[in-house]
């Protein structure tokens, strides 16, 4: 039997071609999910499918990282179907586990597609240290500004308490307090 597997990482994506090309190979059961494609483990549908498939039958996906992003997962799960002795095919790719050619191609394609995620995120780390080293600030923006540090301490000293000041700013006690020492600790 052709089993086959379609993902997409969000709901705003179209799994329809993917599934159109499942039945175009002839697949007779088709699972499908929209998950990031990180973790096998966390891909209930994914697991329906590998627990579905029976000795001789062929499991299909459209492409290597509809299955999986990590080598990992991927020899995981290439090793599970290897043992239930059944076959992988990938529509848009020349992989089929059952020529020598084709498992050599899905090794190849793993490391590569591995590769390409470690490339991704170290661009990302090395952007974000330019970023950082020119000023930027990252996550959420302060709630006390300079000027309502100046602000809170004026109030402080006409005799205002904590509590009050940190309501009128709409902050915890303890917020207010951390960016007043920072504030100090900064203008000195």
């Amino acid at each position: 039997m052709k089993v086959g597997y379609a993902r997409v990482s969000t709901n705003y994506q179209n799994i329809d071609s993917q599934i159109e090309a499942l039945k175009k190979a002839g697949c007779k059961k088709i699972f499908q999910e929209k998950l990031s494609g990180k973790n096998k483990h966390n891909r209930d549908e994914l697991n329906k499918a590998l627990d579905f498939i029976r000795e001789g039958d062929i499991f299909f996906v459209t492409r290597l990282d509809r299955c999986s992003r990590s080598v990992k997962d991927l020899y995981e799960i290439f090793k599970f179907l290897d043992e239930k002795k059944v076959l992988f095919k990938a529509t848009s790719q020349d992989i089929d586990t059952s020529t020598s050619t084709g498992r050599v191609t899905l090794g190849i394609l793993a490391l590569v597609s591995e590769f390409e995620a470690d490339l991704r995120a170290e661009r990302q780390a090395d952007g974000i240290a330019n970023a950082k080293a020119k000023g930027v600030k990252f996550g959420r923006s302060s709630k006390l500004d300079e000027n309502k540090c100046i602000k809170a301490l004026e109030m402080k000293n006409t005799g205002i308490s904590n509590t009050k000041i940190a309501k009128y700013f709409n902050v915890h006690k303890s917020t207010l307090l951390r960016h007043l020492a920072e504030y100090k600790k900064l203008s000195k």
